[in-house]
């Protein structure tokens, strides 16, 4: 059921560990669109580009966790044209409520689907606490189903919840599931905790065996453990995609430089061996791992073969 559009509503914020963060405000609009063409950026960057995002939400739930002090998103205009004065990252959340409905609508006056190829959500999480209420992601999903001639979906989360809807995401089958694990380390003051790593993990091994195809991003590489390309490999994903800061923020370290995470960061997040040296110790064991926007955008659709996934080194030359 859509939220009543009071204007504003309280909701709480996420928690790393599952709990109760802080209230933030919960505004609901009737949006005009919802399927974004993609032009140029990150998600053009390889050789089988996304032709459109889907987001549902300008904002996140997730934005007072330690991945809000390096989102991106926060830098965007559309942040900056819909958030209240004194609002902060992960102090707000805009609903398109009506975005179920903008979608059945897009797709259906869509001459040519076969050619989409579509990134849910580049600037809010699909899988944020809300969506356990709202249902939105859901509900889109639903819209998925209804078609068979799309080239590719794929819903990329950190949220474990995704898990309420693998039955359905199985049924769509141009669709693909992109779970973030930064870092197997649970104790970095900038990164994720122990638990939630863990139903990350979890959430992808359950992935698989139900059937679905799997892309895990480690997406910006924080430090991690000796055994973390172990245990990435021991999940069965089909597909993992490095990235670092200084490439991935689209501004080549820039926006980090200026986000709060620069301040909290304990080693030189513009050096991207740590990355790299992940990279080839997948490599090593598994053909389906790839690199920053070139592998985020190089996802094997229905109309075209897989490419040949380029390496760090061949991206620098």
């Amino acid at each position: 059921m859509p939220l009543r559009r009071t204007g504003n509503l309280c909701y709480t914020t996420a928690r790393d560990d599952g709990n109760v963060g802080d209230i933030m405000n919960i505004r609901t609009i009737q949006a005009k669109s919802i399927l974004t063409p993609q032009k140029r950026g990150f998600l053009t960057a390889g050789e089988q580009p996304y032709t459109h995002s889907l987001s549902w939400a300008t904002g996140c739930q997730f934005g007072k966790l330690y991945c809000g002090a390096f989102c991106y998103a926060q830098m965007l205009p559309n942040w900056h044209f819909a958030r209240r004065e004194g609002e902060a990252w992960g102090d707000a959340l805009i609903i398109k409520e009506n975005a179920a409905e903008l979608l059945a609508a897009e797709l259906a006056r869509t001459r040519d689907r076969r050619a989409m190829r579509i990134f849910m959500s580049p600037v809010t999480d699909p899988y944020q606490p809300i969506e356990r209420k709202l249902r939105l992601t859901r509900r889109c999903l639903e819209v998925f189903a209804r078609y068979e001639d799309l080239d590719l979906l794929l819903i990329q989360t950190r949220g474990p919840a995704v898990a309420d809807d693998f039955d359905l995401i199985a049924g769509i089958s141009y669709a693909w599931l992109g779970m973030t694990i930064e870092t197997d380390q649970g104790d970095l003051p900038y990164g994720p905790s122990q638990s939630h790593v863990e139903r990350r993990l979890e959430a992808v091994e359950r992935a698989v065996e139900r059937g679905l195809r799997v892309q895990i991003a480690v997406s910006p590489c924080l430090p991690y453990s000796d055994i973390f390309a172990e245990r990435i490999l021991e999940t069965g994903a089909q597909r993992i995609v490095i990235d670092t800061f200084a490439i991935g923020d689209g501004s080549r370290g820039r926006r980090t430089a200026n986000s709060p995470f620069a301040a909290l960061a304990d080693y030189d997040w513009r050096n991207d061996d740590i990355a790299e040296s992940l990279y080839h110790q997948l490599n090593i064991h598994h053909d389906g791992v790839a690199w920053s926007g070139a592998g985020f955008a190089g996802i094997p659709g229905r109309q075209k073969p897989a490419a040949i996934e380029p390496s760090p080194r061949d991206l620098a030359l």
